[in-house]
């Protein structure tokens, strides 16, 4: 495999492998890290108090009724934390202001500012999806979260390490459910179920959520759901890996490449050419070779999280890639 394409996949996933590992190495500093040291006493201290204060926050605001809890306070935080995530990247789209932030647009001349028509249609379907359709899948499998032990929202609240570990396994499960389903949704026979997605050559945030709902259904709320489902996670943990996920959705869908934030290059490439880059991670594109069209383009080599406020148009130019190839 070409160092560049391994590359890609490193550059993609960075910010997770740093927290990762970061993480791994906290855990192993604290189990054998001497326990009558004042660090390791300041540190267990600070993770005691925070953990007794979620919980006593969360018994005090969710320990009643637990179908309204597991199936509208789902869909609610859901739809609240999109809508909030939106709100800043729907504004600048719809006003094409502030001026400066047009040059981190990857699409340059495209939905800037964006038709309001369009725009209007487009959170019609966010609701529908995030209100209505969520809230079918939420009370049709409420039985079966029950009878398998799932998304308990009473006990106590999970360590920092299980967090981690739970994340790790979503993640993964997500991208294999992601990818093999996005794989399949540009398949002819299947193909008209995914084609609402794409009238957005050019995405904003709102349509990471834009489809019909068979394809919300299959493609959104089975891959996302399925590592808090397996895992029997606390409701806590299935909520912040929601929120986790609405965020980097409407980054990816966004079509700006913004400093510090992970490139939008990616899923961008794919909704302007319908081809390469089906999953988030990288892996599984490297792995089928779906990575080639988009990895031997200029946006490819921008893949990566810009640390400095020079767009990537500059720091890595058309001429410059070229060279390169």
């Amino acid at each position: 495999m070409e160092y560049s394409r391994l590359k890609l996949i490193w550059d993609t996933n960075i910010t997770g492998i740093v927290f990762m590992v970061g993480s791994a190495l906290l855990q192993v500093w604290l189990l054998f890290c001497d326990e009558n040291s004042q660090t390791w006493q300041i540190m267990d201290s600070l993770r005691r108090t925070a953990q007794s204060t979620w919980q006593s926050i969360w018994i005090g605001l969710f320990a009643e009724d637990e179908f309204l809890i597991k199936t509208v306070g789902t869909v609610a935080v859901g739809l609240l934390c999109f809508l909030l995530a939106n709100f800043i990247f729907l504004l600048i789209d719809l006003t094409g202001r502030p001026q400066w932030i047009y040059k981190y647009k990857i699409q340059e001349d495209r939905n800037f500012p964006v038709d309001r028509k369009r725009a209007l249609d487009v959170f019609k379907t966010a609701l529908l999806n995030l209100g209505v359709i969520n809230l079918f899948f939420m009370v049709i499998s409420y039985p079966i979260l029950r009878w398998y032990g799932t998304f308990r929202c009473t006990g106590p609240l999970p360590s920092f390490g299980e967090l981690v570990i739970h994340f790790f396994v979503f993640r993964i499960l997500e991208e294999f459910g992601n990818y093999y389903g996005h794989r399949i949704l540009h398949m002819p026979q299947f193909y008209k179920y995914h084609k609402k997605h794409h009238e957005w050559t050019a995405p904003i945030g709102m349509v990471a959520v834009y489809c019909g709902p068979v394809e919300h259904f299959f493609g959104n709320l089975l891959p996302v759901s399925a590592g808090p489902f397996i895992m029997k996670s606390h409701l806590f943990v299935a909520w912040l890996w929601e929120l986790l996920v609405l965020i980097s959705v409407t980054i990816e869908h966004s079509g700006y490449h913004i400093p510090f934030l992970f490139s939008a290059e990616g899923h961008d490439y794919h909704h302007r050419t319908f081809t390469s880059w089906y999953g988030t991670m990288a892996f599984l594109d490297v792995l089928h070779g779906t990575d080639k069209p988009f990895s031997n383009t200029v946006h490819g080599k921008r893949q990566f999280i810009s640390c400095s406020f020079t767009p990537v148009k500059e720091s890595v130019p058309e001429k410059m890639s070229s060279k390169h190839e």
